[in-house]
């Protein structure tokens, strides 16, 4: 035998408008009703709730600790109140991870140059680990960082006075910048 779901008469009292019960159907007769409702275009053959394709059913709401951006989102994927997690500067990626030996500066960038576009051209050299045209202060500068030493010193070597964007490039190895020291009186 098997279980059907089979919908109750309604007696006024249910606020979903009909009652369900669980009734046994011999195996041929629920057999029989499962090809119907295949012919039927009706899917069936698995559990469901209320006699679906087997797909069951999502709750019209969910509890505050799991809906998504809740203050209580610890089991929800998060959110709650502050800044979250985010991606910025200052989170231990950039080029101060990178040993100085590794590291190439970059002199006359032109203007409005992307790192991506420095990324490209940085790359015939060998892979770059990161790239960083610089702002404000550093305008026209920028700075890029290999896996190796060796392969800084080939990128020196092979593309120093190269063009990119118009603008002859030059480069050098790194070098701490080291602050003026104020003369003592």
């Amino acid at each position: 035998k098997r279980a059907q779901i089979a919908p109750l008469a309604h007696d006024g009292h249910c606020a979903l408008g009909a009652l369900f019960a669980m009734v046994w159907l011999p195996d041929d007769v629920w057999e029989a009703q499962q090809k119907a409702k295949q012919a039927a275009g009706g899917g069936g053959g698995g559990k469901g709730a209320f006699g679906g394709g087997g797909k069951g059913f999502t709750p019209a709401w969910k509890p505050l600790f799991q809906q998504k951006g809740s203050p209580f989102g610890a089991w929800g994927g998060g959110g709650g109140w502050g800044k979250g997690k985010g991606k910025g500067k200052g989170k231990g990626k950039g080029l101060r991870r990178f040993e100085a030996e590794k590291r190439v500066w970059i002199g006359g960038v032109a203007e409005g140059t992307t790192w991506k576009e420095l990324e490209e051209h940085m790359n015939q050299a060998g892979v770059t680990k990161w790239v960083e045209v610089f702002e404000n202060k550093g305008k026209g500068t920028g700075a890029v960082a290999y896996a190796t030493p060796e392969e800084a010193t080939n990128a020196i070597a092979t593309l120093n006075g190269s063009v990119l964007k118009g603008s002859l490039i030059e480069l050098d190895v790194w070098q701490k910048r080291e602050d003026p020291v104020a003369p003592q009186a």
